[in-house]
């Protein structure tokens, strides 16, 4: 008779798996970080910076150490009020955004005419939505 111990199974040996740490890091992130200190300098210092942009403080000093992880949303916010695309932000030239597109088949300036367009009818649609709210 096989005590209580024996009997149990062995579980199957699991490889390991490394658990994504809070402070790894990634290019981009450390790319952001680098465009986010020098955009601080020309654009005052820290306060000015976060006065334009309007990140809250703490966004931006995990952004800045690379160890934030912000939103495309956020990115595209940071790029629009110091205005710039997000390309421009990230380091790059409209014209690598071109390039970049055009391999896909995408023309740049029809891409951004259409994102303008829509950006102003979301917002347009937003006051409508919001003055149908207040008391008359």
């Amino acid at each position: 008779m096989l005590g209580r111990a024996q009997r149990v199974a062995e579980p199957a040996e699991m490889s390991p798996v490394r658990k994504p740490q809070s402070l790894d890091h990634s290019v981009l992130n450390e790319m952001l970080a680098i465009r986010m200190q020098q955009l601080e300098i020309e654009n005052g210092g820290a306060e000015a910076f976060l006065a334009k942009t309007g990140l809250a403080r703490h966004t931006y000093y995990t952004m800045v150490r690379g160890i934030g992880n912000p939103t495309i949303r956020t990115i595209e916010r940071i790029a629009s009020s110091l205005n710039m695309s997000v390309f421009e932000l990230l380091g790059f030239d409209v014209a690598d955004a071109r390039r970049a597109l055009k391999k896909s088949g995408v023309n740049y300036d029809e891409l951004m005419s259409a994102i303008t367009k829509k950006n102003r009818a979301d917002r347009a649609l937003a006051r409508q939505t919001r003055s149908r709210k207040l008391p008359s």
